[in-house]
């Protein structure tokens, strides 16, 4: 990392990044202890969704069956979902969707930058720098988290602005994707800006409603990666939920997370013990000024932490 990566994205104070490694792989080594751990046979396994905000493989590469093959082997089947950064969070609700009785699916996320300039939007345009990571979730019939709601809302007026051009055939670079952040991000005024804020916060109020729960009954509120920590600080105020600091210097700490933002924060209380019987965690996630996904999760258990190697398990 030179001097200039460094100075063009000052509030994070580190990057993570895992040079060499596809996505494939990183899901997969997320995903095993994932599988191993949740006391759920593989042929109780219905689905594995898979998602990234990056390039996953080759186009002739159905990459999401690669995943399932090394962590369910022949049972169930799998798909790929394509929600950029909101996708992590959506296949858990998708998951939840699918799964019936005490079916169970696997839900994994990876990206890995090293293949571009991770510091791409960072460093001329005030962006997030890209940081390499995996998660994986299994939705099922046991666990020490349940499912109670979940809500989302669109803009999807707002997704012009992020077209590059018509060569739809081509991978674009991430120094192609600073010119069109900085485009879709100079288009936006105070009409754009407000019903951004007012999505986010339809997405939420549905899940609490879905929920049957009210903000002052949150105990945790996981937004994604931001710089700035905004607009979800101001969310978090004008909800009445709480805002944690920590989380928010946790993602400084390494880089923009993207699809698997929710899961390393639920890692990250974990982790803290902040996640007993009761708690109540309310994540959200955003696909640029988009579209927003949001769900309450009611803590049965605290879990249990277990950190191997390079992978930290929350079960």
């Amino acid at each position: 990392m030179s001097e200039e990566d460094v100075a063009s994205a000052p509030e994070w104070r580190s990057v993570c990044q895992d040079p060499g490694r596809t996505p494939v792989d990183m899901a997969i080594e997320s995903g095993r202890p994932a599988v191993e751990n949740c006391r759920i046979e593989p042929d109780q396994f219905d689905w594995l969704i898979h998602t990234g905000s990056g390039p996953q493989g080759t186009r002739s590469w159905p990459a999401h069956h690669a995943i399932q093959s090394a962590l369910l082997g022949s049972n169930g089947n799998a798909l790929e979902v394509r929600q950029f950064c909101a996708g992590g969070l959506s296949s858990w609700l998708l998951a939840q969707r699918l799964r019936g009785g005490d079916r169970a699916v696997v839900c994994t996320a990876a990206d890995n930058w090293s293949w571009t300039d991770r510091f791409a939007v960072s460093r001329g345009n005030g962006g997030e720098p890209g940081a390499d990571l995996a998660s994986a979730a299994v939705v099922g019939p046991h666990g020490f988290a349940q499912i109670l709601g979940s809500g989302n809302a669109s803009c999807p007026e707002h997704a012009e602005a992020w077209r590059s051009d018509d060569r739809y055939w081509e991978l674009q670079p991430n120094e192609e994707f600073s010119v069109v952040y900085a485009r879709a991000t100079a288009s936006q005024t105070a009409a754009s800006v407000a019903a951004l804020i007012a999505m986010i916060r339809n997405a939420i109020r549905l899940a609490l409603d879905d929920a049957g729960v009210a903000p002052p009954e949150v105990t945790h509120f996981v937004p994604p990666s931001s710089r700035t920590g905004q607009p979800y600080r101001h969310l978090a105020r004008s909800v009445g939920l709480p805002w944690s600091e920590d989380l928010y210097q946790f993602h400084l700490e390494h880089g923009y997370l993207s699809v698997s933002a929710q899961a390393a924060a639920l890692v990250r209380l974990a982790e803290a013990r902040a996640l007993t019987a009761g708690s109540t965690v309310l994540l959200a996630a955003t696909e640029y000024n988009v579209s927003a996904t949001a769900m309450v999760l009611r803590i049965s258990r605290s879990p249990e932490v277990l950190a191997r190697q390079r992978v930290t398990t929350v079960h």
